[in-house]
């Protein structure tokens, strides 16, 4: 599903705050597929880890977000891992553990399911 600019910034922003840490443990980015960009460049564990994408309408409109969640709220961003083009349209988010975190979330918690964010519940 498509979203607009405010309602990314919205899913995006009550998802890291419903899963805790500060803004800068978070890492926002844009892809043009971000569950291999998640899996692949930063080694999330897309059964376990916490993350979530949304698709804007547009690259400039992703970056849009990025910015805002960068810029304004001190979230890690690391351009050399998330190379723009005019198909990069997601934006992802997704929080590394914390040390001595086995996986980021409570046992009988719910962990993210590969649909652009969705909940489900957890596999341990």
């Amino acid at each position: 599903m498509i979203l607009s600019v405010q309602q990314i910034k919205y899913e995006l922003f009550a998802y890291m705050k419903e899963f805790g840490g500060s803004f800068g443990e978070w890492h926002v980015g844009v892809a043009r597929d971000p569950l291999t960009v998640l899996a692949q460049v930063h080694g999330a564990d897309p059964q376990r880890g916490l993350w979530i994408y949304k698709q804007a309408l547009t690259s400039r409109a992703a970056l849009t977000v990025r910015t805002y969640f960068v810029d304004k709220l001190g979230a890690g961003c690391d351009p050399l891992t998330d190379p723009v083009d005019e198909d990069c349209d997601c934006v992802y988010a997704w929080r590394r553990p914390l040390p001595g975190e086995n996986h980021p979330w409570p046992a009988g918690a719910d962990a993210v399911d590969a649909s652009a964010g969705s909940l489900r519940e957890a596999t341990s």
